[in-house]
C-alpha cells in the first residue's frame, strides 16, 4: 500500500550539486512539499498539490510546520561497547589524566560478549536511541574486543541485526587496528595478528570495510598500510582515523592507497588537502569529538570543501572521547566549529556520509530507499542551529514509521 508523507517543506536532495555550493534550493527543496512511497523505495516527490492522481488516496501522514529531510547518515561510530568511561570524563574536567581508558573498554566489551545476545539486547537499546534522533544509516566498527574471537563475534552480530525493524541500517567497519591489546607487546606482531588470523575471515563474518587509528602512540603509517594492503587483498573497502590528535602522516599514506575516506583528520596539512581532494576521498570531520576533548585543532574543513573536496560530519559516538550519538548535535557542531552553512550541514550528514560509506542512502530522489526524517523546524535554514535535544517528530525507514 503506498504512503504519502507530507510536511511544511520537503528537502529531497536530488542534486548533484558540489557540498561548497550547496543550498536548500540547490538540493531542490519544495514548500508544502511531499513524498510517495511504495515497497519501501520514493516513487514521487514535489509540491503537494502536484501529487499525481493515483497517490491521492494514499495512506497520509502529514506534518504541517515540520521540515521532510531525508534520513541522517552517521559515516563514523564506535556503538558496540560495554560499560562507560565517566570517570574519565570526571577527570578531564578536574584537568587531570583520565584513568580507565580505552583498555577498560575492551575489557568490559569482552567480559559482556560471553553473553552475545544480553550484551546485543544493550546494543540494540543504543541503536534504537540514534535511529530516534534522526539516524537511519549507521557505519558501525568493531574494535572494542581486540582479539579474534570477540572482533569477529561483533562483526556476526553485526550482520545478522544489520537490517533489523526499528534501527538505522547498519554497514559494518573491522576496526581491530584500534589499539594494542594487552597480550601484545609490539605494534608489528599485532598487526601481523590481524593479517594472518582475523582479516581472512573479516568478510565472511560480515565486514565491509577495514578501518585502523593512524596516530603517533596507536599505529604508524607504515603498519597500518601493511594491515590495510592485507585488508584490501581479502574483499574489504577502506577508510582509516588520520592524524586526530598529532599530526602523523597517516592521510598521506591514505590518499596513496586510495582509501574511500579519512577521519577526523585534525592535524593535516595543506599538502593533505591537495592530495585528499585530488584522489576524490572523503573527509570524515568528527566535530563532538574536538568539543569533548577540547582539541586545540580542527579538520581544515572549509579549504577542504573550496577546493572541490566532500566532507561529511559524523558522531564517533564511543565511551571514552565522544559519547554522543545524536547527528542533529554534530550538525550544529558543525556549523559552530567549522563555519559550515545549513545546507552544507544537511549535506555532511547526509550525502558526503553516504558516498564515504558507498550506500545509496541520503536522499529522497525517486528511486531511493524511503528513509527520512521530519524535524520541528520553521525552515530547513534552521538546521544545526538549535541543539542539545531531539526535534524529530518522526522518522522512517524504507517508509515505515520506526520513531
Amino acid at each position: 500500500m503506498a504512503l504519502v508523507i507530507r510536511a511544511e517543506t520537503l528537502v529531497t536532495n536530488a542534486s548533484d550539486i558540489p557540498q561548497y555550493e550547496a543550498t536548500f534550493e540547490g538540493l531542490r527543496s519544495f514548500s508544502d512539499g511531499a513524498i510517495a512511497v511504495e515497497d519501501g523505495r520514493v516513487v514521487w516527490s514535489g509540491k503537494a498539490d502536484a501529487l499525481p492522481a493515483a497517490y491521492r488516496g494514499a495512506e497520509l501522514h502529514d506534518y504541517p510546520g515540520c521540515v521532510l529531510f531525508p534520513g541522517f547518515v552517521d559515516a563514523h561510530a564506535h556503538p558496540l561497547f560495554a560499560g562507560d568511561r565517566e570517570p574519565d570524563f570526571a577527570a578531564r574536567v578536574r584537568g587531570e589524566p583520565a584513568p580507565l581508558g580505552m583498555l577498560h573498554t575492551v575489557a568490559q566489551t569482552r567480559r559482556a560478549l560471553e553473553h552475545p545476545q544480553t550484551f546485543w539486547e544493550h546494543v540494540r537499546a543504543r541503536l534504537a536511541l540514534i535511529a530516534a534522533h534522526g539516524t537511519t544509516t549507521l557505519e558501525t566498527k568493531t574494535g572494542y574486543a581486540l582479539h579474534k574471537p570477540g572482533e569477529l563475534e561483533l562483526l556476526s552480530l553485526v550482520r545478522a541485526h544489520r537490517d533489523d525493524a526499528g534501527l538505522p541500517q547498519l554497514v559494518a567497519t573491522f576496526l581491530g587496528a584500534h589499539a594494542l591489546p594487552p597480550e601484545f607487546s609490539g605494534e608489528a606482531a599485532y598487526v601481523d595478528h590481524l593479517i594472518e588470523a582475523c582479516l581472512p575471515s573479516a568478510k565472511e563474518h560480515g565486514a565491509v570495510y577495514a578501518d585502523a587509528f593512524c596516530e603517533p602512540g596507536f599505529f604508524s603509517p607504515e603498519q597500518t598500510r601493511r594491515y590495510l594492503d592485507a585488508a584490501r587483498a581479502n574483499g574489504l573497502r577502506l577508510r582509516v582515523h588520520c592524524d586526530e590528535m598529532q599530526y602523523g602522516a597517516a592521510a598521506h599514506m591514505a590518499a596513496q592507497l586510495g582509501v574511500d575516506a579519512v577521519d577526523h583528520c585534525n592535524c593535516i596539512r595543506e599538502d593533505d588537502v591537495e592530495a585528499i581532494v585530488r584522489a576524490n576521498i572523503v573527509t570524515v570531520a568528527c566535530p563532538a569529538t574536538i568539543a569533548y576533548l577540547d582539541l586545540p585543532q580542527r579538520a581544515p574543513v572549509r579549504a577542504l570543501l573550496e577546493r572541490g573536496g566532500m566532507v561529511a560530519f559524523a558522531s564517533d559516538y564511543n565511551p571514552g572521547t565522544s559519547p554522543c550519538f545524536n547527528l542533529q548535535t554534530v550538525a550544529y557542531f558543525a556549523r559552530k566549529f567549522f563555519g559550515a552553512s545549513a545546507a552544507q550541514a544537511l549535506y555532511g550528514v547526509t550525502l558526503a556520509a553516504a558516498h564515504s560509506l558507498r550506500t545509496a542512502a541520503g536522499t529522497l530522489r525517486n528511486g531511493a530507499r524511503a528513509d527520512a526524517v521530519v524535524l520541528r523546524l520553521e525552515s530547513p535554514e534552521e538546521f544545526g542551529w538549535q541543539f542539545g535535544g531531539n526535534l524529530a517528530a518522526a522518522v522512517y525507514r524504507s517508509g515505515v514509521k520506526i520513531a
